[in-house]
């Protein structure tokens, strides 16, 4: 008797774990699984209990770009789950991904996040990215964007395109790399397939196409017109561009890298008349930002940017 309330007392102690596994082993990666992944990691995070999440042996987590442990960093500091929130789902790929802002602490960061599921679904990969205000890019009216709290990204985004629309994998991917080509190589729009009503936001802040800024400034140009003025010479490098998601039914791209600033350049233009101005000062100096970006496509064109980057040492590697 004592035997057996032993052997039940183990097998109770065993089962949770058990039965965890077999949850996930279903998955397959199916859509409907990786969205239950993600919102486990979310749960996971808000309570501060890495251990609700289920992981590979081998799993890989980077914060900001630093190698971290799982439990680390933001796992310890998070307060809810995220807000302003624009998921992913890749079937192909096993993967998701995340961007909105997450509290830590009283602090509200702009953040994202992707995760690699494997199979059985346990994540193997978890890559995140913090702007956070001790070491964030600058904040405020940047490119003559009044600063505006939005409560979601912009409704586009979200909207599930018509099968018969969806791009494959690799065109939307191509398309959304035209974006980093043209800033990275480019002194001009041309090549990159801007539509005309296309509005790129950056840690919530509306940089282009921005409907409040004032006539003539950076902000009140839309995509393409800014790309025209061949401000992009104060980025000397995109390096690491890795299109990690990509979620057909929506035609998003989640394109991740670095954006490079040596420091060098001393004139730029911000008008169509490509008349030179001094470079701001705080490009004048060796940085990187490190960028989460999603990418908008509708009918072959990029039609809506969200952005999240923060600032690192100059030419930081991923790790990835």
């Amino acid at each position: 008797m004592k035997r057996s309330m032993l052997l039940l007392a183990a097998a109770a102690l065993v089962l949770p774990v058990i039965d965890a596994a077999a949850a996930s082993a279903d998955c397959d990666r199916s859509r409907v699984c990786l969205a239950r992944t993600l919102e486990t990691y979310l749960d996971a995070l808000a309570a501060r209990d890495p251990a609700r999440l289920p992981v590979a042996k081998n799993v890989k987590y980077t914060e900001n770009g630093v190698r971290l442990n799982i439990g680390d960093g933001l796992w310890a500091t998070a307060s809810a789950k995220p807000t302003y929130r624009l998921d992913l789902i890749d079937e192909e790929e096993g993967q998701v991904g995340v961007l909105g802002r997450i509290s830590e602490n009283g602090n509200n960061n702009w953040y994202a996040a992707r995760l690699r599921v494997e199979p059985d679904g346990r994540v193997s990969e978890l890559e995140v990215l913090v702007n956070r205000r001790v070491g964030g890019a600058p904040a405020g009216p940047a490119g003559g964007a009044p600063p505006r709290e939005f409560t979601e990204p912009h409704p586009l985004m979200a909207e599930t395109l018509p099968q018969e629309q969806w791009l494959s994998r690799g065109e939307l991917v191509r398309i959304s790399n035209t974006y980093f080509t043209g800033i990275d190589t480019g002194t001009s729009s041309y090549g990159v397939p801007f539509a005309p009503e296309c509005q790129r936001r950056e840690n919530g802040n509306i940089m282009a196409s921005n409907p409040d800024a004032a006539p003539g400034s950076m902000a009140s140009l839309d995509c393409r017109t800014q790309f025209d003025t061949g401000f992009q010479v104060i980025v000397t490098d995109i390096r690491e561009r890795r299109f990690e998601v990509v979620d057909r039914t929506k035609g998003l791209a989640f394109g991740w890298g670095y954006f490079d600033h040596d420091g060098t350049p001393e004139k730029m233009s911000n008008t169509l008349e490509r008349t030179p101005i001094d470079v701001q000062p705080m490009f004048r100096q060796p940085f990187s930002f490190y960028i989460a970006e999603v990418f908008k496509i509708v009918d072959g064109q990029i039609r809506q940017i969200e952005a999240v980057l923060t600032t690192v040492p100059y030419g930081m590697e991923s790790g990835w």
